[in-house]
């Protein structure tokens, strides 16, 4: 048992002596530092490390090309001084201008040439069934020719939606009642150039108050109401047709109360 132990040792003792034995040998033969230190470089042929390139020769440095901005124009008025958020436009000084509610409001405050025509504002005639109307009973006959003056609308009616005053007679051609009335007169444009209104106002009449008579109306007071309504067409700007319908009464103020209505066709001029 000794004996293999002994030979183990010395069989490792001479790996190892052989191990180290040959880096020596190669350290004296194979790579030498001090050889390799004293050895020209690779590249050391009689070429530069670099290539040589020649020297720039000095010259004048191109002056640089600078844009000038484009100048505005200077305007020939001095601008106009800044406003203050208090201070008010013309347009807020102007006073508030007051709608006008009814269809011809505007046409009929229009400026005109002066003399009659700013005073005058239209004639209607008319052909009237006379004591035809629904709301009494007929007694009368004949029939009545009409004639009626509209004013241009004052400034002062504007608060009542600028009706136009009037004037106008009704004569009856069997000679029953007959009436002279005014009143003001509102009136509406729809749909382009058709138009509707209605009136209210007075009348006085020749007629009776008071009578025994069956063909002959009891009107009860000579000075009555009168109320009136309207609707037609206008054509080439100052003509106009329509259909007409008024009434007179005393709203049970007198006496007797019967009431009279006439109706018909009239013509119109706007001047």
């Amino acid at each position: 048992m000794k004996s293999v132990t002994c030979a183990a040792r010395r069989l490792a003792l001479a790996i190892a002596a052989a191990l180290f034995a040959a880096p020596a040998s190669a350290g004296t033969t194979g790579y030498d530092l001090d050889v390799l230190m004293y050895q020209p470089h690779p590249f050391a042929n009689g070429a530069p490390a670099y290539p040589a390139y020649p020297a720039a020769t000095p010259g004048p440095v191109p002056a640089m090309q600078l844009r000038q901005p484009a100048r505005m124009p200077s305007p020939s008025a001095s601008p106009a001084p800044a406003r203050s958020a208090a201070s008010p436009t013309a347009e807020q000084r102007r006073p508030p201008v007051m709608a006008q509610p009814t269809g011809q409001a505007a046409e009929l405050h229009e400026p005109r040439s002066g003399g009659w025509r700013s005073i005058f504002s239209e004639v209607r005639l008319g052909f009237l069934m006379h004591d035809e109307g629904p709301f009494s009973s007929n007694e009368e006959s004949g029939y009545d020719g009409n004639l009626e003056i509209l004013f241009a609308s004052p400034r002062f009616l504007d608060i009542i939606w600028a009706p136009r005053p009037h004037l106008g007679v009704s004569v009856n051609s069997d000679g029953d009642t007959s009436q002279a009335y005014f009143g003001l007169t509102w009136e509406w444009t729809f749909w382009g150039n058709w138009f509707a209104g209605f009136s209210f106002g007075g009348s006085v009449h020749d007629g009776e108050t008071s009578t025994a008579e069956t063909d002959r109306k009891e009107l009860g007071c000579h000075l009555l109401f009168r109320e009136s309504v309207e609707a037609g067409y206008r054509f080439n700007d100052r003509h106009a047709v329509s259909l007409f319908l008024d009434h007179i009464s005393n709203g049970n103020l007198c006496d007797n109360n019967e009431g009279l209505e006439n109706w018909g066709v009239r013509y119109g001029y706007r001047f």
